[in-house]
């Protein structure tokens, strides 16, 4: 008896966890700061991310001179970024939140 007890009241703490540390609240807060950025602040952070999609991809071909990664995996990695540039530029160079529901960096 005393197992289950305990068992609930983890599972109560667990999911009063959840509530007051939802992510989805606080990119409810950052979305509205997404709404404020001009056309020039997006430019300016589209050129710093640019910048470092093309310094990642010299890193990757770096891997692939010194027989780190294959040709073959370098394209795939090389694709990958790219892709994710696209949906960054996509949603307006604001990043969305972790798709697990956890933020990738807890405020401090």
């Amino acid at each position: 008896m005393l197992k289950w007890i305990k068992a609930g009241a983890i599972v109560i703490a667990l999911c009063c966890g959840l509530v007051v540390c939802n992510p989805a609240a606080s990119f409810a807060a950052d979305k509205a700061v997404a709404d404020v950025l001009t056309a020039e602040q997006k430019q300016e952070i589209a050129s710093l991310q640019k910048e470092a999609l093309e310094q990642e991809k010299e890193i990757i071909q770096k891997y692939v001179e010194f027989g780190v990664f294959s040709e073959k995996k370098a394209d795939q990695i090389i694709k990958h970024l790219d892709d994710r540039f696209a949906q960054l530029e996509k949603d307006g160079f604001v990043p969305k939140p972790h798709p697990h529901g956890r933020p990738l960096h807890p405020n401090k």
